[in-house]
């Protein structure tokens, strides 16, 4: 998370500027003797002892034990899914922008729960050259779904609210992707926000109270993972996208979001997290001095099921890992980066989590992460079905991120 009072005015400690100041001899050892993960749970065996040992195998057994794990334990059991009154309705006509390069339309969602109705407004950037032609739609856009606290309306504006979470657009639409900016504070405010919903997913379906959970019951990570999800939904209703190419795209917490997107929702055909640390894509059972603990990141306890309190100071004893939720990805695409200064996140540990999941890909018969160790900054490992960077700099996502995850889909037909 994104929580840390001192140093740098991201909230970050700046790993190149802390370790002559603040070097302990923890972290000295981690740069002469690089940390491994000890007494990770196993990804492979079941709970009755049984080896995987087929993609059949993992459908049938081990995955479904998995996902009831993460739900009931970390990220909570959702009351919905797709709500059987969701709608949606442009609201404005569709704008030409960026000197004709694309057409930007605005969507609402409607929907209602026993508790109320809600709404979620998002911005689509379209690249024009996919727009109708008299013989209809052709080649339909793959699109990035990028979730952010961000207004739909500022989300491209590099001069708006929140600029750490501004959206590359025009870069993107020029290499031919749609991107969808998706603001997750209508769906179920942050975790500073009021204890007892009184707009959103929350105030429709529940629990209202979210001080007042039953321990498996969801929360806000998940509720904002579910809004990804139902602009999937539209993705499938507008004939300018390819809803077979949807990629879950966050920073941060945001990343934390996307993940859990795209772990439960197998629609999203590719998973791209930032920067996402603890309870992210980043291992627990790896010693990394200056990375986020999981008493550090219950601060914002309304993020995860009441269930998840349960494992402060038990973060490398705990029975499962954020490995596990990293292969509920497999056998589609996951991207995973970090920044060199960005040691709060953990990025020795977001690695290791992506080379103990990319085992699940091979039963597939897919290419995991073809690694040799941990990388170099800014050289990038996109040669499998699992890609890694490590940019330099701080807790941020960048334009050359964002290159990185275009090069990604590209070099797999998208």
């Amino acid at each position: 998370m994104d929580s840390r009072k001192f140093l740098n005015g991201t909230g970050r400690m700046g790993l190149a500027a802390a370790v002559p100041l603040f070097l302990s001899c923890a972290a000295f050892a981690e740069f002469v003797r690089p940390p491994e993960p000890e007494n990770v749970p196993p990804l492979l065996v079941s709970r009755s002892g049984q080896a995987i040992a087929t993609c059949e195998e993992w459908e049938r057994v081990r995955r479904p034990e998995i996902v009831t794990t993460l739900l009931e334990q970390e990220y909570g059991v959702r009351p919905v899914e797709r709500p059987a009154d969701l709608s949606f309705a442009e609201v404005a006509a569709p704008e030409t922008c960026y000197g004709g390069l694309a057409v930007r339309k605005r969507v609402r969602a409607t929907y209602s729960g026993p508790g109320g109705s809600g709404e979620m407004n998002f911005s689509v950037w379209i690249p024009k050259v996919r727009f109708w032609k008299q013989t209809g739609p052709e080649n339909p856009a793959p699109v990035f779904v990028h979730s952010s606290p961000r207004p739909a309306e500022t989300a491209d504006d590099v001069n708006g609210p929140r600029p750490v979470y501004w959206l590359p657009v025009e870069d993107i639409v020029s290499r031919g992707f749609a991107v969808v900016a998706y603001c997750n504070q209508e769906v179920a405010e942050d975790w500073t926000g009021a204890d007892v919903a009184t707009a959103g997913v929350f105030k429709a379906f529940g629990p209202q109270n979210l001080l007042k959970r039953k321990p498996t019951e969801w929360g806000i990570l998940s509720a904002w993972a579910w809004g990804m999800s139902r602009v999937l939904d539209w993705v499938e209703t507008e004939p300018l996208l390819d809803a077979k190419k949807a990629a879950a795209v966050g920073l941060s917490r945001n990343g934390k979001t996307a993940l859990v997107a795209g772990a439960f929702d197998e629609r999203f055909a590719m998973t791209v997290s930032c920067c996402s640390g603890c309870s992210g894509a980043k291992l627990n059972h790896i010693g990394l001095s200056g990375s986020e603990r999981i008493k550090d990141i219950m601060v914002a306890r309304k993020w995860f099921c009441p269930n998840y309190a349960g494992y402060v100071g038990r973060d490398r004893r705990m029975d499962f890992d954020q490995h596990w939720l990293l292969a509920l990805v497999a056998p589609r695409l996951l991207y995973v980066s970090s920044a060199s200064e960005d040691a709060w996140a953990g990025p020795r540990g977001e690695f290791a989590a992506l080379e103990l999941a990319s085992p699940v890909w091979r039963l597939y018969g897919k290419q995991g992460l073809l690694a040799h160790g941990f990388p170099k900054p800014d050289v990038p490992l996109n040669a499998g079905c699992l890609g890694y960077h490590l940019r330099t700099g701080m807790h941020d996502i960048t334009r050359y991120d964002w290159r990185c995850y275009m090069d990604f889909a590209e070099a797999r037909g998208w």
